[in-house]
């Protein structure tokens, strides 16, 4: 009978791990006081906020997140991606009932922190968004329309499959020495995306470049602080600040709660650029009552 009992309890335990949803990130709580939850941008770790979690100095209950299937955690099964990151961060501030929260995140993440931003009615109570746009397709063709496109991720997800180590490494090596001026940082950014998921990394940007928030930020009611990145390129005399500052006023003048600031030098990754810069707007922004 005990044997019999034994094996009943190891088969329902087996039914309820398989009805359990695959989880969407992985989280480290630090610190106490009012909740930060911090969101990382593609293919990064939640170790992406580490200086900007130690200049808080536990004066805030930190919530660094790791989105499933970057640098190294495990992927979900299947998508939308996006969307099931955003459902279950939305959860996890319920389950936890988190009060009063903000909200930080960097590219994809800050995307996603807008778009809960525009559906969540209570427990937020401001938005940091780094160097993200609500329709990010449009910098890239001004022709572009909102809608996934299933084809186009997964001829992404069919040219990273089709890399070995050392070209993927390649890639990921462009994207870093593009994305941020930081030497220093290359190697870590490198290693984020040598360790994320190809699928994923397809997937997740097809995702984005698909959504078009900007009629959705509109019912944005809580303070948003967008850092915007830049950095003067001789190779392109055209962008100036100017211009990349009316790229994302013309992106986010639905928002009327939205507040843009932009870097006098740095790339994508402006925490780790204007360290600084990002720590002063930061401790300014969220201070305020």
């Amino acid at each position: 009978m005990k044997q019999a009992f034994i094996l009943v309890l190891a088969f329902l335990l087996t039914i309820n791990t398989k009805a359990q949803p695959p989880r969407a990130f992985e989280v480290k709580v630090t610190g106490k006081g009012q909740p930060i939850i911090f969101i990382p941008g593609a293919t990064c770790g939640g170790d992406e906020w580490d200086e900007t979690v130690a200049h808080l100095g536990g004066k805030y209950q930190c919530h660094v997140l790791t989105l499933a299937g970057y640098a190294g955690t495990r992927p979900l099964e299947n998508g939308p991606y996006l969307e099931t990151y955003k459902r279950q961060i939305e959860q996890y501030i319920a389950d936890n009932k988190l009060e009063h929260v903000i909200i930080v995140g960097h590219s994809i993440g800050g995307f996603l922190a807008i778009w809960m931003a525009s559906e969540m009615k209570d427990r937020l109570e401001k938005v940091v968004v780094v160097d993200a746009l609500p329709f990010y397709a449009l910098v890239m063709n001004p022709n572009a329309k909102a809608g996934y496109d299933e084809a186009k991720a997964q001829a992404t997800y069919e040219r990273y499959s089709k890399m070995d180590s050392a070209a993927l490494k390649v890639n990921q090596s462009f994207m870093a020495r593009f994305m941020c001026l930081d030497s220093t940082r290359w190697n870590k950014i490198v290693a984020w995306g040598m360790r994320s998921d190809r699928k994923t990394m397809a997937y997740t940007m097809t995702e984005m470049m698909s959504n078009d928030l900007r009629e959705a930020i509109a019912n944005i009611k809580v303070p948003v602080l967008v850092m915007s990145a830049w950095a003067p390129n001789p190779q392109y005399p055209a962008f100036t600040k100017e211009s990349g500052l009316k790229t994302y006023e013309d992106q986010y003048k639905a928002c009327k709660s939205c507040t843009i600031h932009i870097t006098d030098h740095s790339k994508h990754f402006i925490m780790y650029d204007e360290p600084q810069w990002f720590y002063k707007e930061l401790d300014t922004f969220i201070a305020a009552k």
